[in-house]
């Protein structure tokens, strides 16, 4: 019955339209007869108003113009929808009418400026109306490409299509509602290509018809930032260690942020890497930084260089020349060129061609005035660096080989890591790498097998490589190096080792202890022998009971029964042939020292001390390098006690300075330089180590807000995140769960926040949010099961607290009414959309689906095309609904706009 009403009311429509033109209505007359017609409030799309009238307009060769003017008054009356002609228009096949084709392609061009669509549910509708037009004018192309002002009407109709935001949001939308048709366009693009080269430019953007298409045009070229230089100050503290691959995505994720290319970020890294080891130079921290910035970054860059063109190294480097006082500073210092070292690492790897390496090379040289010989340059960092990347490998290979076959080349090699800095150097180099885990687990295994004493040679391996392993513990910690085996190392470390952040209980070492085997140790160390030439001994019986050997010493000297002599005699065979026993009788004092009232702590000070005197006077060659580490470490354990004799300045916090003083100054230093030196990335570290993550964000946020400008804000919110990395997944959720909160709702900070500082801190959120997912990610392809479930949750956690927090600021909006909360809201979802990565889509989901439009109604001269289709769902048909919604919604803002600004 229904239908039969339809095809009753079209006919009337078909009717009255052949009425109209037989009589030469005006589309005035049309607009008033057409309503004796159609009951009021009803489109006429519901009786296929648009189609009757195409229909007629089209029968002849040309055009009727009449006709034509009836459907643009219907249009503009809103009779018929844009959709609908749109339909219409684009099954129109009889393109040999070239005089029909003309007039359509005119009619289109005249109504372009106005389309849209009013009902809610029309929006879909539209946007696959657009997608058929624009397939439609393809077709127009193909069949008319020989009749050049057909042709050049139909070009100029489809670039003005695809100039238009609205128009290519609206088509991105259409390629999830209609696929199949967007491969029809794709087919007829990849014919169209080889026929016109005129036509590129159109071609490449429908077929990449994608979000992509309607990104923020950022700046190609931001320049030289502090975000990727202050990182790499960060990781090596922290994760000096870590793989190749998590560097990797790391980094791409700071180029979607700071909207690098390729080659700008290539620079960055070897400018952040030169510029902190300049920093670091004389320190302890050079060999680690050396090896960094000339064995690690070249391998990062090939492996980024996969993803980009081949020319990106060479521009990278050409940037890099840019920053001339840097290099000529480093050359200045080493009596060498950096570059040309960096460059002959990038041409091994084939990133560079000779050719390449000695044109860049003569660009610096021509640069600059300094003078330098590089031939006399033997004894520079980078030199001995790159030396040291084959010697690991060589240690690496000979410890892989049988111990009993091999044990004087083994010897050998020990003794030589053990000479100069050669240890540091290894030690640098295999943690650059990745080898250090490889190195360790290979030494222990070695100390395994020596752990029987005997010969001298097993003791002499024995002892060294137990000092290593404790050296390499110390520096990097147990849980970054060692497996949780059952070795005597391991049960040693987990037991008897000082550590700073794991204090050991005096008592529960001296349980581990046998009575028995103390006391045959106390008469031998009594006599002043030092000789455990037995060939049953073991290591591990020995190391375990020197607590109790030190404690009955200790005792003994307190009440009396020992002279200091005594306890000197003791001590002095204690350490008189194995630096691996005063190293574990300075663990128990250590320990004993860090529990003890302070008026008790002179004769265990005193005993270490004597621990520390000269190397013993033994017929041994390696005795010289042994004891040169055995004090390094013994120093470090009373560091750890806080008894260090000098002032401390080492890597955990203890200052009379309270924390938001330290921080005070640290983060003032760092704006004031414009990139993070090594003591105020240390200060930072541990005061986010000693602190929290809560109070740590809190007062980084404080600090930035007293930034005035632009720029200062911009270091200071790079600065920010790359401190955060320490964490970044604790520090992302207090950001979000506890630091913003406190600023947007306390009435006395909010009222403060103005601009440039809502858009800094809302890209410094957003930022941290997508570092966080990517850290959660990285994690959990890398680590253990535990861990990867730690890292999914964690990663929850903080998109859940986005999640609230935006909810709570949509709560607390109200309609019309705009605050310093609405602004950070759209400034947040604006930055969350323009990032772009794998993982935007976790991210956008936490956006509540409603907020776009809430914003929308309140601030939509800030939104863009663009930003809109980001933040819904397209593979769902809400989510295509709510986008066409939203986008209707703003063009209908903008075309009224643009309306009252012709009248004024």
């Amino acid at each position: 019955m229904m239908e039969s009403k339809t095809t009753s009311k079209t006919s009337c429509l078909k009717a009255l339209l052949l009425r109209a033109w037989r009589e030469r209505w005006s589309d005035l007359q049309w607009g008033v007869n057409i309503k004796t017609v159609l009951p009021r409030g009803v489109s006429g799309d519901v009786y296929d108003l648009a189609d009757c009238i195409l229909q007629q307009a089209v029968v002849g060769s040309g055009a009727n113009q009449l006709v034509l003017s009836y459907l643009k008054h219907s249009l503009s009356s809103q009779l018929v929808s844009h959709a609908a002609v749109l339909q219409r228009l684009a099954k129109f096949q009889q393109l040999h009418k070239t005089h029909c084709v003309a007039s359509l392609l005119d009619f289109l061009e005249g109504i372009l400026p106005g389309i849209t669509c009013c009902g809610k549910s029309e929006g879909t509708k539209l946007a696959a109306a657009l997608q058929a037009t624009t397939s439609w004018l393809l077709q127009v192309l193909q069949s008319c490409y020989n009749q050049q002002q057909l042709y050049n009407k139909a070009l100029s109709v489809l670039r003005e299509f695809l100039a238009s935001p609205f128009y290519l949001a609206m088509m991105c939308l259409a390629k999830y509602v209609d696929p199949e048709n967007y491969s029809e366009i794709c087919q007829r693009c990849r014919e169209l290509e080889c026929v016109r080269e005129d036509l590129l430019d159109s071609i490449h953007i429908l077929l990449k018809m994608d979000l992509d298409v309607l990104s923020p045009q950022q700046n190609k070229d931001p320049g030289p930032g502090c975000l990727v230089q202050a990182w790499l100050s960060i990781q090596m503290i922290s994760s000096p260690g870590a793989s190749t691959h998590s560097l990797v995505q790391r980094l791409k994720l700071m180029k979607r942020l700071k909207h690098y290319s390729d080659a700008r970020l290539y620079s960055e890294l070897m400018r952040g890497s030169l510029m902190s080891l300049h920093d670091v130079r004389q320190t302890d921290y050079a060999s680690l930084w050396g090896a960094f910035a000339f064995l690690k970054v070249p391998h990062l860059l090939a492996a980024l260089a996969d993803d980009s063109d081949g020319n990106a190294i060479l521009n990278a480097v050409d940037l890099l020349l840019e920053h001339s006082p840097l290099l000529d500073a480093m050359d200045a210092q080493h009596s060498c060129s950096n570059l040309d070292t960096l460059l002959g690492e990038l041409v091994k790897l084939q990133l560079l061609s000779e050719t390449n390496k000695q044109q860049l090379a003569k660009r610096q040289g021509s640069g600059s005035g300094l003078q330098l010989d590089v031939e006399s340059s033997t004894s520079d960092i980078t030199k001995v660096i790159i030396c040291a990347e084959p010697t690991v490998a060589s240690i690496l290979k000979t410890l892989s080989t049988d111990y009993q076959n091999k044990q004087d080349a083994l010897l050998g090699i020990l003794l030589q890591v053990l000479t100069g800095n050669s240890f540091e150097l290894v030690l640098a180099v295999a943690t650059v790498q990745g080898q250090l885990r490889t190195l360790v687990q290979r030494l222990v295994r070695f100390n395994e097998v020596s752990k029987v004493g005997g010969d001298r040679a097993r003791s002499q391996f024995f002892d060294i490589s137990f000092l290593m392993l404790v050296a390499i513990v110390q520096s990097h910690g147990a849980s970054a190096v060692l497996d949780g085996g059952d070795s005597l190392l391991e049960k040693w470390v987990t037991n008897c080792m000082v550590e700073p952040n794991k204090p050991k209980s005096p008592e529960q070492l001296l349980k581990l202890c046998d009575p028995a085997t103390v006391n045959a140790l106390l008469r031998q160390f009594n006599a002043g022998d030092a000789d455990f030439s037995s060939v049953n001994i073991k290591w591990q019986d020995i190391l375990f009971n020197m607590a109790g050997v030190m404690k009955e010493v200790l005792i003994a000297w307190e009440q009396g029964a020992l002279a200091p002599v005594d306890v000197k005699r003791i001590l002095d065979a204690i350490r008189g042939r194995m630096c691996c026993l005063p190293l574990a009788a300075a663990a128990w004092l250590c320990a004993y020292m860090r529990t003890s009232p302070h008026d008790t702590l002179l004769k265990p000070v005193n005993m270490v001390r004597e621990l520390l005197l000269s190397a013993p006077n033994v017929d041994d060659v390696s005795m010289r390098e042994r004891w040169q580490l055995t004090c390094t470490i013994i120093k470090k354990m009373e560091k750890d006690v806080q008894l260090s004799l000098k002032p401390k300045n080492g890597g955990h916090l203890v200052s009379r300075q309270p924390a938001a003083e330290q921080l005070n100054i640290a983060w003032k230093d760092c704006i004031n330089k414009g990139w993070v030196d090594h003591v105020s990335a240390r200060t930072l570290h541990c005061l986010l180590d000693t602190a929290g993550a809560r109070w740590f964000v809190s007062s980084v946020l404080q600090e930035l807000l007293k930034l005035r400008y632009r720029d200062q804000l911009e270091k200071g919110a790079d600065i920010a995140l790359a401190i955060f990395h320490v964490d970044i997944q604790s520090c992302a959720y207090q950001l979000l769960s506890n630091s913003l909160p406190q600023i947007l709702h306390n009435t006395l900070q909010a009222n403060s926040l103005v601009e440039p500082q809502i858009s800094t801190l809302a890209r410094l959120t957003s930022h941290s949010v997508y570092a966080a997912v990517c850290s959660s990610t990285e994690d959990s392809m890398e680590e253990i099961p535990p861990k990867r479930l730690r890292t999914e949750s964690m990663e929850e956690n903080v998109l859940d607290a986005l999640r609230q927090l935006l909810t709570t600021l949509e709560t607390g909006m109200q309609d019309g009414q705009i605050s310093q909360q609405t602004y950070f809201t759209f400034e947040l979802i604006k930055s969350i959309v323009e990032v772009g990565s794998s993982r935007s889509e976790a991210v956008v989901t936490a956006i509540p689906a409603t907020l776009g439009s809430q914003l929308l109604k309140t601030l939509p001269e800030l939104f863009t095309p663009g930003i809109l289709l980001h933040l819904h769902d397209l593979h769902t048909t809400q989510g295509r609904s709510f986008a066409a919604r939203d986008l209707c919604v703003l063009r209908n803002y903008q075309l009224r706009n643009s309306k009252s600004n012709v009248t004024t």
